[in-house]
């Protein structure tokens, strides 16, 4: 009997531990099943924890990120930016180039009316210059053209714009020339009265850059507005448009009628000119 019992004690053994695993593995997966709905209070405070410092955690890494992506796009419109202003540089001088040609185009389709002395252009030795240099004050004076011998400019060539009558060249180089304008107080033009050429007399500048003049006959009659142009007499051809009486002096003192002119050409604002050639008059 007792050995009986010895033998059969090792064999209910594994049997008994299989059962106990067995049940340790019921309640396990019961404890769990339970945690998986309802945790326990020490998760909940350790959540509670967590969660604001998860929160503030996540906002400083999405703000380091937005600084990131702004400091590239900052980047990228700066390139374009320059890049921009490079393109719109380039239209500027685009456009300078297009006024400077229009410019000249209008000046040269004007030629034809402050020419209209001349009966056929062609005959004669045209160009337009720049002005590169003037005397210190405001008035153009005195001022000097970027053509010269190597274009055919001869002294007493003529000076003018489409708006009249400039001046003469005085002095030439091999490629500048010296311009003396009506303006100066050494300058003197003969002119006639556009409406009647009867009514003669001369014009000369001032230290004032002013045009003054006096008619031959003193009972010219002659009203403010009257505009006059060169007479043909002298250095000028006839008919270029020298400016327009804004004065008259009447005094009977006078044995000449005197007159202030306004010129037609803007002498604080010239930048470009048109240079004829001495035209030989008989």
């Amino acid at each position: 009997m007792s050995r009986n019992r010895l033998k059969n004690k090792p064999r209910n053994k594994p049997a008994m531990i299989v059962a106990i695993v067995a049940i340790i593995l019921i309640i396990i997966i019961g404890v769990t099943a339970k945690q998986r709905e309802n945790i326990t209070i020490m998760e909940k405070w350790i959540g509670n924890i967590i969660t604001p410092i998860q929160n503030v955690a996540n906002r400083g890494i999405n703000r380091i990120k937005e600084g990131i992506d702004s400091i590239a796009d900052i980047a990228g419109l700066r390139v374009e930016n320059e890049d921009l202003k490079k393109e719109i540089e380039l239209l500027r001088q685009e456009v300078s180039k297009l006024n400077m040609t229009r410019s000249e185009l209008e000046e040269l389709r004007d030629l034809k009316y402050a020419l209209n002395h001349i009966k056929d252009d062609n005959e004669h030795n045209i160009i337009s210059a720049d002005i590169i240099g003037k005397s210190p004050s405001n008035w153009f004076n005195v001022f000097t053209i970027d053509a010269g011998e190597n274009r055919g400019v001869k002294k007493d060539s003529i000076i003018l714009n489409s708006d009249g009558l400039v001046g003469r060249v005085y002095e030439v180089g091999g490629n500048w020339s010296k311009v003396i304008s009506i303006i100066d107080n050494s300058s003197s033009v003969s002119f006639q009265i556009m409406r009647d050429s009867n009514l003669q007399g001369i014009v000369t500048g001032s230290i004032t850059s002013e045009i003054n003049g006096y008619l031959f006959d003193p009972l010219a009659d002659i009203i403010i507005g009257d505009k006059i142009v060169t007479s043909g007499l002298g250095t000028y051809p006839k008919g270029i448009i020298i400016g327009e009486i804004i004065g008259i002096d009447k005094s009977g003192d006078h044995l000449l009628k005197t007159i202030k002119v306004e010129p037609a050409v803007n002498f604080k604002r010239i930048t470009k000119v048109i240079v004829m050639e001495p035209v030989q008059l008989y």
